[in-house]
């Protein structure tokens, strides 16, 4: 079931009245709504239902055992990893495997032919996989107790707002929210509706309507340099609305509940070099990786045994987290999926991450502190995102080559009339997110403490609730990130 569906509203009105209904007792409440996570889980295929619960099980047996069983600690931690990145590879690059090693057959001349099983990828699995990885090992870092009710550990993995699409829970920041009583707060309620609202706006408004667009320039088969930038920037715009969309609608519906997930973009366009750009975007992602890859990765001795330069007896700290930064990054495309464009994005990320940081180290403290170099470094690091995005979108490598090769010089009159349409539409899908910040940055704050809060808020809720049915279809698309 998807958040822009009208079924959606009505499965929320139900279970808003009865989960608050049943405030009084904490334990059926949370009961109910590990329940109702479930059934959202398996409305389409009853089978995904399975697998959450093997998850589930699986983590919430092996957290304990981490903990009670302190001598077998990495033995453990390794199971959880095994048998978590063992199930998630299995759907996720079970396809990509078998196609591989019939190619490979074929081309030394061997009769072989991909099997009739083509396996999917459950929507939602490498979400709730990475956080309940994250919660074994915390337990394992002592930096969290195993919990020992399952129902309230089935919610917290479960939890249906965060379920399909994150922001990927920490167990630190949502367990304690399941095991406190929630008492109805009708300021928080009607906060979260409104950013329900405002994430369904850019989903249906902006982002699907952008997605039309960008379709059918990049089905073009022959397009020219205007029209593939001119796609790269509508889909730049496109995956922001569409993501942080979903996030909006996430935080906006748990907040409904009494829950409170964590924001996972922070005006990432803004960026002023790749590490800033990191700490703004897809924020619950880029610090499970920091937390559980990068940081590892800076301090493991393994590596430095068998990722280092023989003739090197110490590898310099810069040199270091170059390494630890191109582990992480390349483990972030594969995550994306096994296409061979998401692996040149990882590594295009690791690529400009560095420079960009060797770059820093070189210019002095003082030409640094003389002025505020962001007006310079906010728009060159939007260049690179939009080169970033166009590797993201495209996944045939050899097309990818050739629009990087392509003149600027060798568009038509009319491909500059279709790329000059996209770029209006790109303008048409910006303004709606830049009032959005005006509005947070500026007018917002200054509506706090008066008496036009309320009539003014209430109106862009119905501009936004009109927008939204005017502009939705039937056939509306899924998330973007559904896919990963």
């Amino acid at each position: 079931m998807s958040f822009v569906e009208p079924a959606f509203i009505q499965f929320l009105a139900v279970v808003f009245t009865i989960w608050w209904a049943l405030a009084r007792w904490r334990r059926v409440q949370n009961a109910f709504l590990a329940a109702v996570s479930l059934a959202f889980y398996g409305w389409v295929h009853v089978w995904l239902v399975g697998l959450l619960l093997y998850s589930t099980t699986l983590n919430f047996v092996l957290g304990l055992l981490v903990e009670r069983r302190p001598a077998q600690r990495r033995l453990w931690l390794g199971l959880a990893l095994v048998l978590n990145l063992g199930t998630l590879s299995f759907f996720k690059y079970f396809n990509f495997f078998q196609d591989s090693v019939v190619g490979a057959l074929q081309t030394l001349g061997f009769q072989a032919h991909a099997t009739t099983l083509q396996i999917f990828l459950p929507v939602g699995l490498s979400f709730y996989t990475f956080h309940a990885m994250a919660y074994v090992i915390d337990v394992g870092r002592n930096q969290f107790k195993a919990r020992t009710d399952p129902v309230d550990f089935l919610l917290f993995i479960g939890l249906f707002p965060q379920l399909v699409a994150g922001p990927i829970a920490r167990a630190h920041m949502l367990l304690p929210q399941v095991e406190t009583p929630r008492k109805f707060d009708a300021e928080k309620v009607g906060s979260g509706v409104g950013l329900a609202l405002w994430g369904a706006f850019k989903k249906v408004v902006i982002a699907d309507t952008m997605a039309r667009y960008v379709n059918i320039l990049y089905a073009h088969p022959n397009p020219s340099w205007a029209m593939i930038w001119a796609a790269a920037l509508g889909f730049t715009i496109q995956v922001l609305a569409d993501f942080s969309g979903y996030t909006d609608m996430a935080r906006g519906v748990a907040r409904m509940l009494g829950f409170e997930l964590l924001d996972n973009f922070n005006h990432p366009y803004l960026a002023s070099s790749p590490a800033d750009f990191w700490g703004r975007w897809h924020i619950s992602f880029s610090t499970w990786l920091r937390d559980y890859v990068y940081l590892p990765s800076c301090f493991s001795p393994w590596l430095d045994k068998w990722l280092k330069p023989p003739w090197v007896s110490e590898l310099s700290d810069f040199a270091v987290t170059t390494r630890a930064l191109f582990i992480t990054m390349f483990l972030s495309g594969l995550w994306h999926g096994s296409t061979a464009n998401y692996l040149v994005w990882g590594l295009y990320y690791a690529v400009i991450g560095t420079f960009w940081a060797w770059v820093a180290a070189k210019i002095p403290r003082k030409v640094k502190k003389q002025r505020d170099w962001r007006p310079v470094l906010v728009p060159l690091m939007f260049v690179h995102t939009l080169v970033g995005m166009m590797i993201f979108r495209e996944p045939s490598l050899t097309r990818l080559v050739s629009w990087f090769l392509r003149s600027p010089f060798d568009s038509t009159p009319d491909q500059l009339a279709v790329a000059g349409g996209m770029l209006m539409v790109c303008a048409a899908g910006a303004a709606p997110l830049l009032l959005a910040l005006a509005w947070e940055t500026r007018v917002a704050p200054r509506l706090e403490a008066t008496a036009w809060k309320l009539p003014v808020t209430t109106t862009a809720w119905a501009v936004a609730a009109v927008a939204i049915a005017s502009f939705y279809q039937s056939t509306v698309n899924d998330f973007v990130y559904f896919q990963f």
